[in-house]
């Protein structure tokens, strides 16, 4: 039985624990208590859990709350152990509340979703502190194998460095299991641009919506999400100009872009709609961008269809999907390189692109919309082309 005794040398202050081990052997322990109500209380905790060890009841859950018990005991705030699924979650939640972005909310909580899910439902209820570097190396290496490139791996490893460098800093673990996981070795892969006769050939092909995706792709340089999203009350027929906001963009700043003739003469070919709320590709708008069924795998296919050519880079067996140098993300390629190759200066490029820029800032420079247009009247038409 547990007992409490002074120190027999007479040097502390403190009382002392004496309780039996799990293998038997007697453990004099110091309670850092002067009082000896307290320290009565704390030992008896200690041999509480000695002796459900030793009866094989002493649960990873069981420990955490006779440890909490014991700081508790101890004058301390009871402590509070989050499983990694809990920690995930609020790692979420907090980029929810630091309003990331949609699309980068979508794609962090996929990667936390199949990490659990490799994880399993008994390791993803332990502890934070309980995963090894060997979890996050297996789900690294699942990535490659289901069919997903190098990059792809690598952009889900950084979002679970991410989880680990939270849970570090704030005080749940010592070591960041994550960062003693290499990231594949990957060459910078780059989409190219569409030839005027490749989008020709994509039009040709295109049923009515996918044209409006194409031709709103081509002449907003507007990612494929925010294409299949854009809706009439976006488009400003009146002063000629789309107004939209990148899901991408993280502060929910506005594009405005000029209307090139042949985009309005098409919008304005469309059945039209009393909801200005109403999609421009009402077929399109519901449906992902990733996936078999996704906006890019039809993208695939339309290109297919148009006979239009992918040079994929080579892959060896067992290294994921191949690149595709061309895809819908090629359209905003191609409108950011039509520009500079009308000689548009690259500060008003970023300006209509919306891409960012760390030499240039929106304090110092105020382009309005017609200085906009005037340098997209240096651009093309599709059917001007030869």
């Amino acid at each position: 039985m547990a007992s409490i005794h002074k120190d027999p040398r007479g040097k502390s202050p403190y009382w002392y624990c004496a309780y039996t081990l799990p293998n038997g052997k007697r453990a004099f322990k110091s309670t850092k208590k002067t009082e000896r109500t307290k320290a009565l209380e704390f030992c008896l905790v200690l041999e509480r859990g000695s002796k459900m060890a030793t009866a094989g009841n002493l649960t990873e859950t069981r420990a955490k709350q006779l440890i909490s018990e014991i700081v508790e005991r101890a004058g301390g705030e009871p402590l509070v152990f989050r499983s990694c699924r809990e920690f995930c979650q609020e790692w979420i939640e907090s980029k929810a509340t630091a309003k990331k972005a949609d699309g980068t909310l979508i794609r962090y909580r996929k990667v936390i979703d199949d990490f659990l899910t490799h994880l399993g439902d008994k390791r993803a209820n332990l502890s934070i502190a309980s995963i090894s570097p060997r979890d996050v190396q297996s789900f690294r290496d699942r990535e490659v194998k289901v069919g997903k490139s190098e990059q792809t791996a690598n952009l889900s490893l950084k979002t679970i460095r991410g989880v680990f460098i939270s849970a570090h800093r704030q005080g749940l673990i010592t070591t960041n299991p994550a960062l003693a996981v290499d990231i594949f070795p990957t060459e910078q892969q780059q989409r190219d641009c569409f030839t005027n006769a490749q989008i020709k050939k994509l039009l040709a092909v295109a049923e009515e919506e996918w044209k409006t995706m194409i031709l709103l792709g081509y002449y907003l340089g507007a990612r494929l999400g925010d294409c299949s999203r854009m809706q009439w009350s976006n488009v400003d027929f009146t002063n000629k100009v789309i107004r939209y906001t990148p899901q991408k963009t993280k502060k929910g700043k506005e594009l405005v872009t000029p209307m090139m003739p042949e985009l309005e003469n098409h919008l304005l070919s469309l059945p039209s709609s009393d909801k200005a709320d109403a999609f421009l590709c009402p077929n399109l708008a519901g449906k992902t961008t990733g996936g078999n069924c996704g906006l890019s795998f039809t993208f695939k296919r339309l290109m297919e269809t148009a006979g239009i050519i992918e040079e994929q880079s080579q892959k060896k067996p067992g290294e994921g999907r191949r690149f595709n140098p061309l895809g819908f993300h090629s359209l905003r390629h191609s409108f950011v390189s039509e520009l500079a190759n009308a000689d548009v200066a690259a500060e008003v490029r970023q300006k209509i692109s919306g891409h960012k820029s760390e030499r240039v800032h929106d304090r110092y420079t105020h382009l309005e919309t017609e200085t906009k247009r005037r340098a997209m009247e240096k651009m093309r038409g599709i059917t001007e082309k030869q």
